[in-house]
């Protein structure tokens, strides 16, 4: 069945590489070699923007070079993560490993997200099923959210009976694995050609991002969608912290994870048919409400400590993560219905970068807002801040149905 079609073998490797099972316990990583809840804020900041820095180069280069073959390296900078990690034991200063190990996971994030959904089309490209990206890419999604939603059950239970360096181990074998796999892929062929001297390049690189940022049509969707994005970090980052604050146990930690990737997992599967009974620019300002109302919960949570209402509360959070999820998935693939196939990774990648820059910002404001008021004021600010959002939401409800392709 695999050989059958390729687009299976990438989910079965993306499901085995999700498997992160240090993501439901990091914090306690992170305080394990010396680190704090605002570094691990700070570090996902400096994590969105190392990888911003490396996300439209990493498309481009996806426009040039095989994208399989981008995939491969993308595993391999997060395997690169792992060794690391396993070896933190012979460094004293420990905060420089946690923070190149971030970094190098950065890179992988960045290769990955700036050809993963190009090779799908381009895929259904070459077997003449260009219809079928929205369900190709709803089910690469899936296998994602599914991946990760398993290794949040597993990874606290392994971490509290073996400890840290077991969970490495596991992950360094599940990773190589899917790196195995992604080799079976075929090389599809980019629709770009070589372009010579690297000047060029980024002449070229930069006049892709303009022409997106001119289109009005596509900037909106990719501001408001970033704003969505980069917010719900905050959330995700928070979960952690809000755990320990209402005392749950360390084993439990992973429960809030599988049903946060497990909403994401569904909204993925349901992608076509969530965006056939709503319209993407519908569903925009459901988005804003239910932000507004997860920042309140939020709030609620860290003010009251108590397990009874904060379990319900995050569960919320998570179910309005899932409705983020399928706004994000369902602008990346309008954005393939609107720009040429030729500069089809570069424009995603813009679209990523809005999303990585805005994260970066808001994490390490976080930090230091974290720093110096309590938690539950953090998120009040937070709230006055999202509000802001109204304005990028107030111009992409006003825009007109759009059939222009953005082009070289």
């Amino acid at each position: 069945m695999l050989k059958k079609n390729p687009l299976e073998i990438f989910n079965v490797a993306t499901f085995l590489q999700t498997q992160i099972l240090m993501l439901p316990v990091l914090l306690l990583f992170y305080q394990e070699n010396g680190l704090t809840a605002g570094d691990l804020f700070l570090f996902q900041g400096i994590f969105s923007i190392t990888a911003l820095l490396v996300e439209v180069p990493a498309g481009y280069i996806g426009d040039i070079f095989p994208r399989r073959n981008i995939l491969i390296l993308s595993y391999c900078f997060f395997l690169c993560r792992l060794v690391l990690w396993l070896c933190i034991g012979f460094f004293t200063d420990k905060y420089w490993v946690v923070l190149i190990g971030e970094i190098l996971y950065s890179f992988s994030k960045a290769f990955y997200s700036g050809v993963a959904d190009g090779y799908v089309y381009d895929y259904l490209k070459s077997q003449h099923k260009t219809h079928q990206m929205l369900k190709g890419y709803g089910k690469l999604n899936f296998c994602m959210s599914v991946g990760t939603a398993c290794a949040a059950l597993i990874g606290p239970k392994l971490y509290k009976d073996y400890g840290f360096s077991v969970l490495i181990i596991i992950e360094m074998i599940l990773n190589s694995t899917a790196i195995g796999l992604l080799f079976l892929l075929p090389k599809v062929p980019s629709a770009r050609q070589r372009v010579k001297g690297l000047c060029e390049k980024y002449k070229e690189l930069f006049f892709i991002a303009k022409q997106t940022f001119l289109n009005a049509s596509l900037f909106w969707y990719i501001i408001y969608s970033g704003i969505l994005a980069a917010t719900t970090l905050i959330f995700v980052w928070s979960f952690q912290p809000m755990m320990q604050l209402m005392g749950v146990p360390s084993e439990y930690y992973g429960v809030v994870y599988f049903v946060n990737h497990g909403v994401r997992a569904l909204a993925s599967l349901l992608l076509p048919i969530t965006l056939t009974v709503i319209s993407l620019k519908k569903l925009a300002p459901i988005t804003y409400v239910l932000f507004c109302l997860a920042f309140i919960a939020g709030t609620v949570i860290v003010q009251t400590a108590d397990i009874a209402i904060g379990v319900p509360l995050m569960g919320f959070i998570c179910i309005v993560i899932g409705v983020q999820l399928t706004f994000t998935l369902g602008n990346i693939s309008r954005l393939h219905s609107l720009i040429s196939s030729d500069v089809r990774s570069t424009t995603a990648s813009v679209n990523y970068l809005v999303s990585r820059l805005l994260a970066g910002i808001l994490l390490i404001v976080f930090k230091f807002i974290l720093d110096d008021v309590r938690l539950e004021k953090s998120f009040l600010i937070y709230l006055g801040l999202f509000g802001l959002s109204i304005i990028p939401l107030f111009f992409l409800m006003r825009l007109p149905p759009v059939k222009k392709h953005v082009k070289k």
